[in-house]
């Protein structure tokens, strides 16, 4: 499928796996079982659908293995095509279908984690497989916590390497996308109500990084998208947490972004969480992202069949975003039942809108003026 058309939500779903595991070794290690459901939608109309569990198990005090696997059944009227399904399947020929849906994508994860008072050391792999899509990725992370554990170093190495199976017979320059990526951070406790972590990031992305299903039409010639098969980039993060007073705390971050396509940007986010009793936990949180056009985008009308480089994704144009959400964290009182202990539960939920400033290359594949999302998550942690 077009996997590039769905990359928001796979990316919105993929953090999620992150943050479990970032979480996860931030806490102490304990048997637990999670479940959880994620649905994303957009003015493309594509929709996600992501049920997925997770299950953590400690084989001795300082040693955790672990598991989550996850469904995406993806449906799309727009999927491949934007607003131009004849105009697409003369290009392509290709037949798409995958019972209701457009298209499932199915992602195991296994990892495994060992802990002791000063180090934390996780090493893991991921595999996700669709119909024109492989994903394979190993990862490690370490931190390692100084200063009487006020000060912590961490270091996290990633590689996956990915291939392409395109759903139409077209030869690409190479059916590989591989992607690497160190980040380095400094985590300060300042006080007991301040804290703040620097992060730096080096991503360096080789292969085909187009999409098979990508065109530009005129009215002389169609073609479809091409892109530099190498694109490095380097990020620097700053993220403060500050205690406002015993249940309210403030979450500031700051992302900056440049890499070998002169795409420079900018993140700002805020998030506020409130406690507002022993088993309630609000949140609000905002988001504003801003970047510059690669250096090889050029306005839909002035593209000529034998450039280098053409471009119609919008994410590699000049935009800007939005995004706002409010968090709900439910902690039940302690009560056992017959079945279950509900004090052991915890309840996540949240919901997240995604708007973009007024975009031509949207105009172009989408016929609308800006890309619009809601991704929403639920997730139930029990632990043992």
């Amino acid at each position: 499928m077009r996997r590039l058309s769905k990359i928001g939500a796979l990316l919105f779903l993929s953090v999620l796996v992150l943050l479990s595991l970032a979480v996860l070794s931030a806490e102490e290690l304990k048997d637990k079982i999670s479940l959880g459901y994620d649905f994303y939608t957009d003015s493309g109309n594509t929709k996600v659908y992501s049920p997925n569990i997770g299950i953590f198990k400690k084989i001795t005090g300082n040693l955790l293995i672990g598991g989550k696997f996850s469904v995406d059944a993806i449906t799309s009227a727009t999927m491949y095509n934007g607003g131009r399904k004849k105009t697409v399947d003369a290009v392509t020929s290709a037949t798409r279908k995958h019972g209701t849906f457009d298209e499932v994508r199915y992602a195991p994860n296994f990892f495994t984690m060992y802990k002791d008072y000063e180090n934390t050391l996780t090493l893991g792999g991921y595999y996700s497989t669709e119909r024109d899509y492989t994903g394979r990725s190993i990862y490690a992370n370490y931190t390692r916590l100084l200063n009487e554990q006020n000060t912590a170093l961490g270091l996290a190495v990633s590689y996956a390497f990915d291939k392409w199976h395109p759903s139409f017979a077209r030869a690409l320059s190479t059916d590989d996308r591989n992607e690497a990526e160190i980040d380095m951070s400094v985590t300060q406790l300042f006080s007991p109500t301040f804290s703040g972590q620097l992060i730096y990031s080096f991503i360096d992305k080789d292969g085909y990084m187009a999409s098979p299903y990508y065109y530009l039409t005129t009215s002389t010639f169609t073609v479809f998208e091409r892109y530099p098969q190498q694109r490095i980039g380097h990020a620097l993060a700053l993220k403060l947490v500050k205690a406002l007073d015993p249940l309210t705390s403030l979450h500031f971050k700051y992302r900056l972004y440049t890499d070998t396509w002169d795409i420079n940007a900018h993140t700002f986010e805020a998030e506020l969480y409130r406690e507002i009793s022993k088993t309630v936990t609000l949140g609000a949180r905002y988001r504003f992202y801003t970047q510059g056009a690669a250096d090889f985008m050029k306005p839909i009308s002035q593209y000529k069949r034998d450039d280098q480089y053409i471009g119609v994704d919008y994410r590699y144009s000049a935009f800007d975003s939005n995004t706002v959400g409010l968090a709900l964290i439910l902690k039940p009182k302690t009560a056992e039942t017959a079945f279950i202990d509900l004090s052991k539960m915890k309840i996540k939920c949240s919901a997240d809108y995604y708007v973009t400033s007024k975009n031509d290359y949207i105009r172009y594949w989408y016929n609308m003026d800006r890309m619009r999302a809601l991704f929403t998550s639920v997730t139930i942690d029990y632990e043992f």
